[in-house]
């Protein structure tokens, strides 16, 4: 399999066998399945996220090829995006996102850079005694 590589204005080079680098992300979020309000909301935590898509830990995955809508609060701004399910598993869910609007693009571009100059885990000086 050959790696292609990425370039955006807002997001840094990546060559790898994804189409985007992944940033470490920990937040709330729900899915429901899309075009059915009364369907079940499945709560989670978010693992990472990229410009394509996210991983999450839900209670109780989703089948693959699901259509769902995915909410979630970045950098205090409510992002609502359609996505597919692409893995499922109990310990972890892959979404990729579908037709995401420009303003949602950028909510995510702002949340990569805020997490590219405020690295995860902190590095901490310590002193020995």
């Amino acid at each position: 399999m050959q790696a292609e590589t990425v370039t955006s204005p807002a997001l840094p080079q990546f060559s790898a066998e994804r189409r985007y680098p992944r940033f470490f992300l920990s937040t709330p979020l729900t899915t429901r399945k899309s075009r059915s309000p009364r369907s079940r909301v499945r709560r989670g935590i978010t693992l990472d996220i990229s410009a394509g898509g996210l991983s999450a830990v839900l209670c109780g995955p989703p089948p693959v090829g699901e259509r769902v809508s995915v909410r979630l609060n970045l950098a205090d701004t409510a992002l609502e995006a359609r996505a597919i399910v692409r893995h499922s598993n109990p310990s972890r869910t892959g979404f990729e996102f579908v037709n995401l609007s420009r303003s949602s693009q950028r909510v995510i571009e702002n949340c990569i850079r805020r997490s590219l100059l405020d690295p995860w885990p902190k590095t901490t000086e310590f002193q020995v005694v």
